[in-house]
């Protein structure tokens, strides 16, 4: 089961239209509302300005290079497209980056931390 996740003042969030949606045992809409399962990286090339150009990131151990496609698909490492949403899969062992489902939820002090990645979408 599912349900449409919420930001602090309980309103139902969107991400590039479409409504984003998390695991739930105690909701009553089963993961089929979603729809069929679309091709996210895809959807991200169509949305993502300039998306081959290459940017500076920061690691643990040091700095780096990646293509801003590739930035952006490391934040949604958790997402996944539907025709009728995002889903936010929670796997084993947590999160591989919680950052931009935190942030749009305004939760764990994530809500004053606006993922630099956003700034790589076109309008």
């Amino acid at each position: 089961m599912i349900r449409a996740a919420k930001n602090g003042c309980s309103s139902e969030i969107t991400f590039k239209g479409k409504k984003v949606y998390h695991d739930w045992e105690s909701s009553s809409i089963p993961k089929s509302h979603l729809g069929e399962k679309l091709d996210k990286i895809e959807f991200l090339k169509t949305m993502v300005h300039d998306g081959a150009s290459i940017v500076s990131v920061k690691y643990w151990y040091g700095e780096g290079t990646q293509t801003k496609w590739e930035t952006v698909e490391k934040l949604m490492a958790d997402w996944e497209l539907y025709e009728n949403g995002w889903h936010v899969v929670y796997p084993d062992g947590g999160y591989k980056n919680e950052h931009l489902f935190y942030y749009l939820q305004q939760m764990r002090g994530y809500g004053r931390i606006r993922p630099k990645e956003l700034e790589y979408f076109k309008e």
